[in-house]
């Protein structure tokens, strides 16, 4: 008898296995013969007749050796993928009878899937896999319709939630069983494709290293991201977005990248958006007559301004790629300068390049020439206003003689030396206090009579 024996070696012949719910011999009943890892079987009903006085299921069977290993209950949970087969063993009117089912437990493997979203309520749903008999499309847990391979355009406007959007999840399923199989969840939100300003702004890092991207994205929405021609990400922004822009920071592999361009990607064969900025590589040099500023970039832009110490000193056009400052520059003192180039709305933004000079240059604004003749324009050879203190002011003719001087920046030379006015060229020298240091200045400046 079966009770007696815990391990019974049975003589049979296999037949062919058919993949169904019941057994070879219809003599019992599972609840799914395919499912994914955990993968819980259930007998859950044996036709058998009261003739049967004994009945054991072996839930992994060898057919090869055909030992039979009796289980203590009508349940079992595979944790392993494979191929298994469930035996029942019976006793009928002395006789041992054996009846056979295929079971298959695969693991969950992650859905390749991705949702492009299109303009007037529908998104493109692509299926790139077939790890799983079917994929099942859920709505707010209600079954929609079955995913098939490759593109599926989904209507999802009368579909949208309380809170205006398209929520669900697509569940893998094998043998009509999707319990433990991977789901993919989803929560797309209607698309506005009026707006085709995608980048705000583009920061090079000061190191070079790296840029900072800042964009205007949109809910739900498809982003490629291509540097110099070449893809470099591809991203789908969330249904929920609480703030009105999202930062990129991308490394500057090459340390020479140049342009960036962002497509908003649509699906359901809706054309795609571009918005395209390019960076701007700054270099400062101290030279002869001042701090060169040069920058470089392949981009042309509308305007282009440059910086110094966060204020703006100079508005250049797209033509130029340079500007020597030398006007307010003291020595030792550190300067730091960025470019801005503006287009179409958005702006690039170099990175800041420091210096420390090693000489002054014009550290205040001083003509090179005045006209003393009684019109009330440019009477007076004076500096221009400036915070400064502690003035000295002194002016002499090409023989070295001193003809004038003053200890107030507002008080300057008039042209007169003993009463008379003489077209000549005239030489100063100036002294005062500006940020803390003590300057001194000279040169020559023209009088015209």
């Amino acid at each position: 008898m079966f009770r007696s024996l815990p391990l019974i070696i049975l003589n049979l012949i296999i037949v062919n296995k058919m993949f169904s719910q019941s057994s070879e011999l219809g003599r019992f009943t599972v609840n799914y013969i395919k499912g994914c890892i955990p993968f819980e079987v259930n007998i859950i009903s044996e036709n058998l007749d009261s003739t049967v006085d004994v009945i054991q299921y072996d839930f992994d069977f060898n057919t090869t050796n055909n030992v039979f290993n009796p289980n203590s209950g009508k349940s079992f949970t595979y944790t392993t993928p494979g191929k298994y087969i469930i035996a029942q063993a019976i006793n009928q009117d002395g006789v041992e009878k054996i009846d056979l089912i295929e079971i298959e437990a695969l693991k969950p493997s992650e859905i390749d899937i991705s949702f492009l979203n299109c303009p007037g309520g529908f998104t493109e749903i692509l299926l790139g896999d077939n790890n799983y008999d079917n994929y099942n499309l859920y709505v707010q847990n209600t079954f929609q319709q079955e995913i098939i391979s490759g593109s599926n355009i989904i209507d999802y406007s009368n579909k949208l939630s309380i809170n205006n959007l398209f929520e669900g999840y697509i569940v893998g399923s094998v043998g009509g069983n999707e319990i433990n199989c991977s789901k993919y969840s989803f929560s797309i939100a209607p698309i506005n494709a009026e707006n085709n300003l995608i980048i705000d702004s583009v920061t090079l890092s000061n190191d070079r290293t790296s840029y900072l991207i800042k964009i205007n994205p949109e809910r739900s929405t498809n982003y490629e991201v291509f540097i110099d021609n070449k893809t470099d990400s591809i991203f789908i922004t969330p249904s929920y977005l609480y703030f009105e822009h999202s930062n990129l920071e991308l490394k500057n592999e090459s340390f020479n990248e140049r342009c960036i361009s962002i497509f908003k990607n649509y699906g359901c064969d809706t054309e795609s958006i571009e918005d395209k900025i390019c960076l701007i590589y700054l270099n400062v040099t101290e030279i002869e007559n001042g701090i060169n500023v040069e920058f470089n970039s392949n981009g042309e832009f509308d305007s282009l301004l440059i910086l110094k110490n966060g204020l703006k000193i100079q508005s250049i056009n797209n033509n130029k790629n340079k500007f020597i400052d030398n006007n307010g520059i003291l020595s030792s003192l550190e300067y730091c300068y960025q470019v801005i180039g503006f287009k179409d709305e958005k702006k690039s933004i170099s990175n800041t390049f420091c210096v420390s000079p090693l000489n002054n240059y014009n550290p205040i604004p001083i003509p090179n020439a005045f006209t003393p003749n009684g019109d009330g324009l440019n009477d007076i050879f004076k500096p221009f206003p400036s915070d400064i203190s502690d003035f000295k002011m002194f002016i002499f003719n090409k023989f070295g003689e001193k003809l004038f001087e003053s200890n107030d920046i507002n008080v300057g030379w008039d042209g007169y030396f003993k009463g008379k006015i003489m077209q000549d060229t005239y030489i100063y020298k100036i002294e005062f206090l500006k940020d803390g240091q003590i300057i001194n200045v000279s040169d020559k400046f023209l009088l015209i009579k």
